[in-house]
Order: C-alpha cells, then sequence, then structure tokens
C-alpha cells in the first residue's frame, strides 16, 4: 500500500506525536515491525512521521506509546486503536494475535 493510499484511508496524520506533516515526511509504518516478522499488509501498516518511525525503530507499540508518555509527550491513542483493532482481524494470524495483545497492553496505560 502507497503512501498516498494511506494518507487518503488514515488522513494524514502521524499515528504517534499526531502531526500532520508534509506529504514528503510521512512514511508507512509497520505497527509489527518487519525485524519482528510484519509484514507490508495494509491491515499492519498505518502512517508516522520521519522523525517518529525513526525514534519507535523495532519497539512494540505498547512499550513505544510508554516511552512516549514517560517522557511528557501524548500519542495519539486514539489513532493507535483504530489501527491496532483494524491489525486485529488480519487474516494473519500472527498479526492479529500481536495486535490484540498490544490492544490489552494499551487498556492498562
Amino acid at each position: 500500500m502507497t503512501v498516498d493510499r494511506l494518507i487518503g484511508r488514515d488522513g494524514g496524520i502521524c499515528v504517534w506525536c499526531g502531526r500532520a506533516p508534509w506529504r514528503a515526511d510521512l512514511t508507512a509504518e509497520h505497527l509489527l515491525p518487519r525485524a519482528r516478522h510484519g509484514h507490508g499488509l495494509a491491515e499492519n501498516l498505518t502512517l508516522a512521521c520521519r522523525r517518529c518511525n525513526r525514534r519507535r525503530r523495532t519497539r512494540s507499540v505498547a512499550a513505544y506509546v510508554r516511552a512516549q508518555i514517560d517522557a511528557g509527550e501524548h500519542p495519539r491513542l486514539d489513532l493507535l486503536r483504530e489501527a491496532l483493532e483494524r491489525l486485529s482481524r488480519s487474516a494473519s494470524r500472527r498479526h492479529a494475535q500481536y495486535a490484540r495483545r498490544e490492544l490489552q497492553l494499551l487498556g492498562r496505560l
């Protein structure tokens, strides 16, 4: 899925910081990182600004959100929950299980 399609679906806002950067500064963010065997499925992708995408690296969604909150930042939990709900309905069992686990962990924050 291209970044332009993600912008059409998700609205052009970084899922981590909530900013709406220039189009050239948006990237496709893998909710389940590729380093953790995540794939480029449409439901596993959301938008992130380059800065946030680099800062997250391969941390899980909940771990990165926790780090953001500890640093006094305000991640877009509404966008994250929406993206994880979409991923929890994935045909890929690995992706769906990851999303459900991360949703549970976000509920505890």
